[in-house]
Parts: C-alpha cells; structure tokens; sequence
C-alpha cells in the first residue's frame, strides 16, 4: 500500500528537515516508535511497541540536506520519504509511506505529519 500526504508547517524549512532529520526525534512523531540511535553506517536502531509487544530492528536512514529529504527503509519492506519545501512563511512537509502491511491508514500517516507540525512549531 502507498501513502502520501503533504501538511503545511508554520516554521521555516531549514527547523523542519533538523527535526525530522534527527533521528533522536523519531518517536516523537512515529506513534509506535519508543526509541530510535544512529547505528552507524546509514542505519538506525529503532524500538516499538507493534500488537502489545516490544520489537526491535534495524532499518536503512538517510538524510540529504540540498534536497532537504531523508529516506528510510526496513528489510519487511516498510520504506518511505519525507521532503521539505518553502511554501510562503512556512514551509510545505511531504511524507510518502509504503508498505507491503494493511496495518498502515491514511489517518496514521496524516497523524505522524501532524505530530512533526506540532513539535517543529512549538520550538520555533
């Protein structure tokens, strides 16, 4: 299944791609993510809670600060994007998800964009 969804964000382009660009945020705006460290290598080590139970794994991260983009992607499958662009005084946050589950929804995808609004507007 694929997701796509675009939010404006009241802070400046170069606040949002930090925030989401730190991989120490992640659970801040990954509702099912409880711990996310740089592994090192393009890797991120991640912790979530999926069904009542503590997972963890490794998944691919990559951040491009020209394109203001970080890309992701796990060994199930799970992989997306998210980019930053300036829309007017703020600045336009795009997130696209895929993945090979039905557990994803739009609405989970439009509450993670959400989440990153909130967090980046309040520290600017």
């Amino acid at each position: 299944m694929q997701h796509e969804h675009t939010e404006h964000v009241a802070a400046p382009p170069d606040a949002v791609f930090a925030a989401i660009s730190d991989v120490r945020n992640l659970p801040k705006f990954v509702p099912q993510m409880t711990g996310a460290r740089d592994a090192g290598d393009g890797k991120v080590a991640v912790d979530a809670r999926y069904e009542g139970r503590e997972q963890h794994g490794e998944a691919s991260f990559s951040a491009d600060p020209a394109e203001r983009r970080i890309e992701w992607g796990a060994p199930s499958g799970y992989r997306g994007w998210m980019k930053v662009d300036g829309d007017g005084e703020g600045s336009r946050l795009t997130l696209f998800l895929e993945t090979h589950s039905s557990h994803e929804r739009d609405s989970d995808v439009a509450s993670t964009l959400d989440a990153i609004r909130m967090l980046v507007e309040a520290e600017v």
